[in-house]
C-alpha cells in the first residue's frame, strides 16, 4: 500500500471544509408557530436580498491548527480575504507561525473557498441542496431561534448532514453544527464542524469553524477559523463581532466527544 504522510492526509481533509457565507439582515416579524416550508422559504428569501445588498469588504482571518497537542496550536496562519461582489474572493497570507503545514492546508481551503464563490448556489442551505425538517425552537446565544434538521440532498464535500439555528424574527442563520456529508478521504472517518455567523460591518457573515477530523491511523486533527475584524468602503472604522476564542478550543472539542 503507498504510504501517507500525516501532513499530506491533514491537507486533503481540511481543504475540503468551505463554506460560503450568509450575509446581510433581511428583517421579518418572528412567529415560532410557523412550519417548516414558511420558514425556509422566509431564510432563502433573506439570502436572495443579502447577495443584491453586498459590497466589497476585506476580512482579517485567523486560522490554528491543532494536532495531537489540543491545547496548544502547531500552526497559526493570519490572511486578507477581499471579497467584490458577485462572485469574486481573493487572499493574501500575512503571517505565518509553527509548522509549514498549517500554511499549506490554509491556502488549500482558501484556494476552496475562492472557487466556492464563484458558484454560491452549489451549497448555499436552501431547498437546492437541502430537504429541512423542523425539530424545535431554542435560545441560542440569547437569541430565540428555529432548529431544523439538514439533510443533503447529494453526498458533497462541502455540505453539512445536522441541525442548523435560524433566527426566528430575521430568518438569519446563527449556528450550524453537523458532520460532513461525504469524507474527503478514505483516511478520514469523519469531519465534524460547527459554525458561527454574526454582523461584521453591517453584513452577516460566518464569523468562526471548528472542523475536527478523526483521522485513521493518525487520530484527531482540527482546524480553527476566526473573523476578527471586517471593513468595507462605506465603513467608518473597522467594525468588529467574535464569538468564540481560539483559547477555548479544548473545550469545544469536548462538547463534540
Amino acid at each position: 500500500m503507498m504510504r501517507v504522510s500525516r501532513r499530506n492526509i491533514a491537507i486533503a481533509v481540511f481543504s475540503c471544509i468551505v463554506f460560503a457565507c450568509i450575509p446581510r439582515v433581511f428583517a421579518a416579524a418572528g412567529d415560532p408557530a410557523q412550519d417548516v416550508d414558511t420558514i425556509v422559504s422566509r431564510m432563502e428569501q433573506a439570502q436572495i436580498v443579502s447577495r443584491a445588498q453586498q459590497q466589497p469588504y476585506v476580512v482579517t482571518r485567523n486560522y490554528q491548527f491543532f494536532g495531537n497537542d489540543l491545547q496548544k496550536p502547531s500552526s497559526e496562519v493570519a490572511v486578507k480575504v477581499e471579497f467584490q461582489p458577485p462572485s469574486t474572493k481573493n487572499f493574501t497570507i500575512q503571517k505565518t507561525n509553527g509548522s509549514g503545514q498549517g500554511e499549506k492546508i490554509v491556502r488549500q481551503v482558501l484556494e476552496h473557498e475562492k472557487a466556492a464563490a464563484q458558484d454560491e448556489g452549489s451549497h448555499e442551505v436552501s431547498r437546492r441542496n437541502y430537504d429541512f425538517k423542523l425539530l424545535r425552537t431554542d435560545q441560542y446565544q440569547g437569541y430565540s431561534c428555529f432548529v431544523l434538521q439538514l439533510t443533503p440532498k447529494r453526498p458533497d464535500k462541502s455540505m453539512i448532514r445536522g441541525e442548523a439555528w435560524v433566527d426566528t424574527a430575521t430568518y438569519l442563520i446563527h449556528h450550524i453544527d453537523g458532520e460532513l456529508a461525504k469524507s474527503p478521504s478514505w483516511w478520514v472517518k469523519d469531519v465534524h464542524v460547527t459554525l458561527d455567523y454574526g454582523a461584521m460591518a453591517g453584513m452577516w457573515l460566518q464569523t468562526t469553524m471548528l472542523a475536527i477530523a478523526h483521522v485513521r491511523l493518525f487520530g484527531q486533527h482540527v482546524l480553527q477559523s476566526q473573523d476578527v475584524d471586517c471593513l468595507t468602503a462605506n465603513s467608518a472604522q473597522t467594525a468588529v463581532r467574535t464569538r468564540r476564542s481560539f483559547g477555548g478550543v479544548a473545550a469545544q472539542i469536548g462538547l463534540h466527544p
